[in-house]
């Protein structure tokens, strides 16, 4: 009993030490832009496929490339600074709240400033604005991301799964599909549905994991809105 005892009294310390370094750390909430790009042997890169990260409370975040599908989930962040998205991993280098932030995984180096420009503010619909219809799928062409969600009064929500992030339209070809839905944590190149048609009275007729019947409320001046069980999803084409 007292060679247990000791044995117990030796790993105690790393035990505890185990739980300690298992502790969850936390962004403060704020929005990032990436600025400066650098190849794992800290040499400059030049890029076009700008990085925006939103981390807000509870733990959740927004990840997207510019003219990229927006990612939203869960992070962790733990007291290694290793930093885990879901879809993508980092390493923080440097962690300056309000001012600067650097990540780091084997395929580069990520240097951010918090992110003030107005692309990622809330717009607000007028209105008073005279909704058009939507006669034509070719209307809707483009590449589509979720900038906000709003539930109806009797909505019951969705699972995260199911959730839209973003919409590719591409219109007629040579097989049923003219565009894609991105929902939960679709990858870029998996989307979880694809739509087949719009239909006279303006939803979108989707199939893939299941099939799926998507309103379209509203596409004009960059906009697009879409409803599915009391879910409303509004979109723009972010430049």
């Amino acid at each position: 009993m007292r060679k247990i005892l000791i044995l117990i009294l030796l790993l105690l310390p790393a035990v505890l030490w185990a739980k300690k370094k298992d502790k969850p750390q936390h962004m403060l909430p704020g929005r990032w832009v990436e600025i400066k790009r650098l190849t794992p042997d800290s040499t400059v890169v030049d890029f076009k496929d700008t990085l925006f990260m939103t981390f807000a409370i509870r733990d959740s975040f927004t990840y997207r490339l510019r003219n990229g599908f927006v990612y939203r989930g869960k992070y962790t962040y733990d007291e290694e600074d290793h930093l885990e998205f879901g879809t993508a991993a980092y390493q923080v280098a440097l962690r300056r709240p309000n001012r600067s932030l650097i990540l780091a995984n084997p395929k580069g180096i990520y240097y951010f400033i918090p992110d003030t420009a107005d692309t990622a503010v809330v717009i607000v619909l007028d209105t008073a604005e005279k909704i058009l219809p939507v006669g034509n799928i070719d209307q809707m062409i483009g590449h589509w991301t979720v900038y906000k969600r709003t539930i109806d009064k009797d909505g019951g929500g969705v699972d995260f799964p199911s959730q839209i992030n973003g919409l590719y339209v591409t219109g007629k070809g040579s097989d049923e599909k003219q565009g894609y839905l991105y929902c939960g944590n679709d990858a870029n190149n998996d989307p979880g549905w694809y739509v087949k048609s719009l239909t006279g009275d303006q939803t979108l007729d989707c199939d893939g994991k299941n099939p799926r019947s998507i309103k379209v409320v509203k596409c004009q001046k960059g906009e697009l809105i879409l409803s599915e069980g009391g879910v409303n999803y509004f979109f723009k084409q972010f430049k």
